[in-house]
């Protein structure tokens, strides 16, 4: 073979290599993409799972919460026995504490939702299968994990918790902050800020 063969083919083998990487980053970016779509129209469509924002709780529902004298807002966490993100959210609370009143709703195989209820913290209040699968029916719940804030009998906010123990902990703190009234001053001032 001629010196000027071997080039050829250390070239193309070269050439080879370059469009190969070149396809496995397509594909990671196009896998990437497709992720980040599904978990936007999941977002997307926070507004068709679950009850509707401002709606009562069924009675069945409203029989698991404390009483409104206890205290004013509520939290049902709806996280399945056979979901990942799940068990991911029930391991990074594990050792937690939370001053809200949360109710876990943990359906699911009863030695998978027992290893489940474990994780979750003490002051959690738990309700397993089969009445937390007919809650989360009668809640119209159909993805997990979830969160619905409940005040004096009615739907407050609900939210997705794709983002793990740091989405959920933000969903509760986001609840608990008082609403700030802010004066037209301020308002314009921010608008003419922004550009608007």
């Amino acid at each position: 073979m001629s010196a000027l063969a071997i080039a050829a083919l250390v070239l193309v083998c070269i050439w080879l290599g370059v469009l190969t990487f070149v396809v496995i980053l397509l594909v990671r970016q196009i896998g990437l993409l497709t992720v980040r779509l599904s978990i936007a129209s999941q977002t997307l469509s926070l507004d068709d799972d679950g009850p509707e924002l401002g709606s009562s709780v069924p009675e069945d529902v409203a029989s698991v919460l404390p009483e409104p004298e206890e205290k004013e807002r509520a939290y049902l966490l709806l996280i399945s026995a056979g979901c990942d993100p799940c068990r991911e959210l029930a391991a990074d609370l594990h050792g937690r504490r939370f001053e809200q009143n949360i109710v876990a709703l943990v359906p699911g195989r009863e030695e998978l939702a027992s290893e489940l209820a474990a994780l979750l913290p003490s002051e959690m209040r738990v309700v397993r299968d089969p009445k937390a699968t007919s809650l989360a029916e009668s809640l119209d719940l159909e993805s997990t994990p979830f969160a619905l804030e409940v005040e004096s009998g009615t739907v407050t906010r609900k939210a997705h918790l794709h983002g793990g123990v740091s989405a959920l902990i933000e969903f509760l703190d986001s609840g608990s902050a008082p609403v700030q009234k802010k004066s037209f001053v301020e308002i314009t001032e921010r608008e003419a800020i922004e550009g608007r």
